[in-house]
């Protein structure tokens, strides 16, 4: 039942929303929608994309007709290889420098997280993160620039999505590149190769480690612990971090030359290079070579004195990868890979193989370099250290040695893990469909989705803000909203009445619908119904006068008053109504009668003149409120007013008093302490909740006895719903009528 009532209050809300707040829903609406589009418009670049289709099998499946109903397993393999960061890499690495610029400069993701902590780390003093250009063109590719589709029956689409038309096809195409070198059975030789080379030389890291370990520890047995030093101490870490980072060059070093001379002909996987035919360079890279010589060693001198932020670092690292670029161009062609000692080879396989090859010499070139600075640097830090005795050079250089292989040993583990990780990702099965083409024209998609996104996002916005002040005004619509606010007993609710024919668009008189035309009409009997209620509630103590009152203006107190006082005059009794709104009279317009000599000018005189009482018909008579005073609220409080309710008792079984909103002036605050009983009228959706609150407290504090509360102006939604019955049975009556007056 809760939950029911739950959901009828919430779609009660969006009607509320759609219905009365729909201005703010347009305000928010147009203050996103219209810059979004605007921007979209005018502001953005336009992107290409670019798709290159493949077709996934591996190795041991059916290649039928039952290929089509891939495991979700396999599926999910597929895709997370396809977004794994080491294939990124490998792209990146594989693209020309202008398309790998291009995703470094015109970037697609923006981290306004990290911008926002670099911000708070300025502030603070501290150093910010920035990331490589590498890193950058990594992060853009995964999150910004490629989307992976992978069909049921294995097709998979790779789409690539980049500023120019170029380089999205050069994305597109060197991920096939990427996927079909891991996918020949030569790139999972040549990763088996490199695990069994890591294994290797970690397993000789660990025992040098030991055996440094070992005589460590014999020194410390036969000649007690040996102090270094404080300067010792220091270039001994210096010297160690140096052997650690030329330990790390080695082995990639190894690894590259591992990987060249299985793809030179090396049968067995770990055979160093030195063991293979050297194959000169071509004359003109020779210059090349130096020259990229030469910039690995500025670098390292860069590096060694500043920062990898400061700029000079900075632009030796574009002088070196721009060397490097040259370089691999020079080497191109005279490659002949023989992976493994297999002669014959697909063009396809032959090209990819000696691009590798180009890279891998490349690196290899590199890494000689670094690793004869870092020897130059080490050989003048032990020089330094040659001043010390004997025995502490010994202990020293066993400490290093230890401290080295232990590090070396970290390092290798790690390496050993992504190599078994990379091993096992190989994909087994590729078949290029298509090749990515040269797109014609932008794409379409990226505008589309800003629109999508400004509207949508919009449209959400707006509804909900409206929603949310709507919620905050929470205004009554039904009468169980009215006795669960108030606690008081609902004495019914009038539907709205139909304006008067010939009034003017949004004319404030009160409309009178008892005693017309059309006497049983629906608002007449609502007010019927209520005085029955009202009756039934004073059966105990009578009430002879009763102020009518609402939380705040234009609610209708005064429509109810005056319709509920024809009521009564229908049930026989004198009714006697008296203006009490001395700020903004109107019940002398509803009634047409003259609002001269009213309520406000006898109490300034102090006596009431019996030709102040106005008869309207037989058994009602109304007190208008007079000429505007200067001080309602000390008129309203004062003894003559006490004086004329009780005059008004003698002259009328029954005295409705018409008074401001509480809420708005305290002009009655004090007369409702005066009177037998107080009506509060409400009206359907626009008295708002904690408005009606308040107006109860601030009567019950005033010592008021509240009667009970009237709900005003029912929707026709409302009035179908709650009077449902009445119309069943009243209206086909009038419908019998109206068709009987037409015969006639």
């Amino acid at each position: 039942m809760e939950q029911s009532k739950a959901t009828i209050d919430y779609v009660r809300l969006l009607r509320r929303v759609v219905t009365t707040r729909w201005r703010i829903v347009l305000v928010v609406f147009l203050a996103i929608a219209v810059p979004t589009i605007a921007w979209t418009v005018l502001g953005t670049e336009n992107t290409y994309e670019a798709s290159a289709t493949l077709f996934l099998l591996p190795e041991n499946s059916d290649r039928g007709f039952l290929r089509e109903f891939m495991t979700p397993d396999v599926h999910a393999l597929y895709h997370a290889m396809l977004r794994s960061r080491s294939l990124a890499q490998a792209v990146v690495e594989g693209l020309p420098k202008e398309s790998r610029d291009e995703l470094s400069r015109g970037l697609g993701l923006r981290d306004y997280v990290l911008v926002a902590m670099n911000q708070l780390r300025r502030w603070r003093g501290q150093e910010v993160v920035v990331y490589s250009p590498t890193e950058l063109a990594i992060r853009e590719l995964q999150d910004a620039r490629t989307t992976f589709t992978i069909a049921k029956d294995g097709t998979a689409r790779i789409t690539a999505t980049a500023f120019s038309p170029r380089v999205a096809v050069d994305l597109a195409n060197t991920y096939v590149e990427v996927l079909l070198s891991r996918s020949s059975a030569f790139a999972r030789q040549q990763a088996r190769g490199t695990r069994e080379l890591l294994e290797t030389l970690l397993a000789q890291a660990k025992t040098s480690q030991a055996e440094a370990e070992d005589a460590l520890r014999k020194i410390q047995v036969q000649g007690g612990a040996v102090k270094l030093p404080d300067e010792s101490r220091v270039d001994l870490q210096r010297l160690t971090q140096l052997e650690t980072s030329l330990a790390d060059v080695q082995v990639s070093r190894e690894i590259a030359e591992n990987r060249l001379g299985y793809l030179k002909g090396d049968r067995k996987s770990g055979r160093p290079m030195s063991d293979l035919p050297a194959q000169p360079l071509r004359e003109a890279a020779q210059p090349l070579r130096e020259r990229l010589a030469q910039f690995e060693a500025k670098l390292a001198s860069l590096q060694e004195k500043y920062t990898d932020q400061h700029p000079l670092v900075q632009a030796g690292r574009a002088e070196v990868l721009e060397a490097q670029e040259r370089l691999k161009t020079a080497l191109q062609g005279q490659q002949t890979p023989k992976p493994g000692g297999t002669a014959t080879l697909r063009p396809l396989d032959a090209a990819q193989l000696s691009k590798q090859m180009v890279d891998l010499e490349v690196e290899i070139l590199s890494t000689q370099t670094r690793e004869e600075v870092l020897q130059h640097r080490i050989a003048r830090l032990k020089k330094s250290m040659s001043t010390m005795g004997a025995r502490e050079q010994e202990y020293a250089g066993l400490a290093r040695t230890a401290e080295t292989q232990t590090r070396l040993a970290g390092m290798l583990a790690e390496k050993l893990a992504g190599a078994r990780m990379g091993e096992q990702s190989q994909i087994h099965g590729i078949q290029v469909i298509d090749l990515a083409a040269l797109p014609r024209q932008p794409s379409a998609k990226q505008p589309l989705r800003l629109l999508l996104l400004g509207v949508l996002g919009g449209l959400g916005l707006g509804i909900g803000a409206a929603a949310l002040r709507e919620y905050a005004s929470q205004v009554i619509e039904t009468e169980q909203q009215l006795a669960a606010a108030t606690g008081l007993p609902v004495l019914g609710s009038i539907p709205t009445a139909r304006p008067r024919p010939g009034a003017p668009a949004g004319d404030l008189t009160p409309a009178i619908f008892v005693a017309t035309h059309d006497p049983h009409s629906l608002p007449a009997d609502a007010c019927r119904a209520i005085r029955t209620a009202i009756d039934c509630h004073s059966l105990d103590t009578p009430l002879r006068t009763l102020l009518v009152t609402s939380p705040s203006a234009h609610e209708g107190k005064t429509t109810v008053l005056l319709n509920l006082a024809l009521a009564f005059v229908e049930s026989g009794r004198r009714v006697l109504v008296i203006d009490a709104d001395l700020r903004r009279p109107s019940i002398h317009h509803a009634l047409g009668i003259p609002n001269e000599g009213g309520l406000a000018d006898m109490l300034q005189k102090g006596e009431a003149w019996p030709e102040g009482f106005h008869r309207v018909t037989e058994g009602l008579e109304c007190l208008p409120s007079g000429i505007k005073p200067q001080n309602p609220g000390s008129l309203l409080s004062s003894r003559h007013m006490v004086k004329l309710l009780e005059q008004a008792r003698e002259r009328a079984d029954l005295v409705l008093i018409d008074s401001p909103p509480i809420l708005a002036v305290s002009d009655c605050l004090a007369l409702t302490a005066q009177v037998d009983g107080v009506l509060l009228v409400t009206r359907f959706g626009a008295t708002q909740r904690r408005s009606l609150v308040r107006a109860k407290e601030l009567l019950e504090k005033m010592g008021a006895r509240l009667v009970g509360v009237v709900l005003n102006g029912l929707s026709a939604r409302e009035t179908r719903r709650q009077y449902a019955e009445y119309n069943q049975y009243v209206g086909a009556q009038k419908a019998v009528t109206t068709k009987a007056r037409r015969r006639t």
